[in-house]
This record gives structure tokens, sequence and C-alpha cells, in this order.
């Protein structure tokens, strides 16, 4: 971010000045803390040689720097602190679930069943174990925290109905084998798009 000049300290984390050396208007110059500064105008001419332009200029800046102090403080209060393991085991578990599925559907798609579908297949089920683990421990850690209105809860109960459904039939489709294609098609259709809604929820932004 761009120095500000003609700067004028008004409390800690909080200045006016301008953002150009001839600039007409007044801007505040914020810190919250270590991650978060900003510069905003706060549509007061650059009149200096007024002291009520001034008072105006430094009272119209404190109140956006209270404002945005406030709304940063909530948004840092709701934010879901997930341990960077937790979500790294999560994901690593998923990803090689979800790469040993396409293979076994790719495998299956050209037809190759004598290139080790079956081993794949079996590779995938080994998978679920460390997948399911690390998703109660995301579970217990994450959801209560996240049931919100918010947060991103609308994505979040998409993502866990899918996990549910993608949990429940791979169990059918191991045990059961009355109408394994149906469903198998189902698990395999919908688990494609499993690591692209995990990825939505975890970038997209949170709404009120």
């Amino acid at each position: 971010m761009p120095k500000l000049y003609n700067t004028k300290k008004i409390d800690k984390g909080l200045k006016i000045g301008l953002r150009e050396p001839d600039g007409a208007e007044w801007f505040a110059d914020m810190t919250f803390d270590a991650d978060k500064r900003t510069c905003r105008k706060i549509n007061v001419p650059f009149l200096p040689e007024e002291e009520r332009n001034i008072l105006l200029a430094e009272s119209k800046a404190k109140k956006l720097f209270e404002r945005l102090s406030k709304e940063r403080l909530n948004e840092t209060n709701h934010k879901i602190n997930v341990p960077s393991w937790q979500t790294k085991f999560f994901s690593l578990s998923l990803i090689l679930l979800w790469i040993t599925g396409v293979f076994w559907l790719v495998l299956d798609f050209m037809d190759l069943n004598s290139f080790g579908q079956t081993q794949v297949l079996i590779l995938h089920g080994t998978l679920l174990i460390p997948a399911l683990v690390s998703l109660g421990v995301l579970i217990v850690s994450h959801i209560p925290d996240g049931w919100e209105p918010t947060k991103k809860k609308k994505s979040g109960i998409l993502l866990s109905s899918i996990m549910f459904f993608l949990v429940i039939s791979g169990f059918i489709l191991f045990y059961e084998d009355s109408f394994i294609n149906e469903l198998s098609y189902s698990h395999s259709f919908i688990g494609l798009f499993l690591v692209p809604i995990i990825f939505w929820h975890f970038t997209k932004k949170s709404t009120s």
C-alpha cells in the first residue's frame, strides 16, 4: 500500500493524509493488526489551513476506523479455526479417494478389467477408512462452530449431504449386488463433483 503524504496521526493505527502529493481530499490510513491495513477515502476536501476542515477529517476518520474495527473484531470472533493437521489429513484422504475413484471410472469406461480394476476398487475402499476418521474429527471441530447464518451454511449442508450419500452408497455397493449398476453410476457421478464442491465451500465468501 502506498504511503500517505502530509500525514497527520490521530491515534494508534489511524492517521489521515493524501494519497497523492497534490491530492485534493483526505484519506484515512488504518492499521487493525499485522494482517489488516487499509486506506479509505473519507469524502473531506483537503484544506489544511482551515482548522474546521482538519477536525471534520479527523472525526470522519475516527468513525470509519471504529466501524471497521468492530467489523474486524466480529469477523475474528466468528472465524472457524480448524487445526491445520486436520485440514491436511482430511484433504489428503479425500484427494486419494477421489483419484482412485476416477481411475476406476477410466478403467471401467475403457473396459480394461484386466488392468487391475478390482485392485483399484479395493484400494478405493481401503482409503475410505482414513477418510472417515478425518471426517469424524472435522465434524466435531468444524460443524458446530459453523452452524450459524453468517457461515457458509448452505454449501456446508450440501457438502455434508453429498458426503453422507457417498459413504452410505459406498457401503451398500460393497455388500449388496441387487441394484449395483444404478447406485454405482450415481455414486460415481456425484463423487466426481466432491472435490470441486469442497473447494467452492472453502473459497466462497460468507454471507450474512
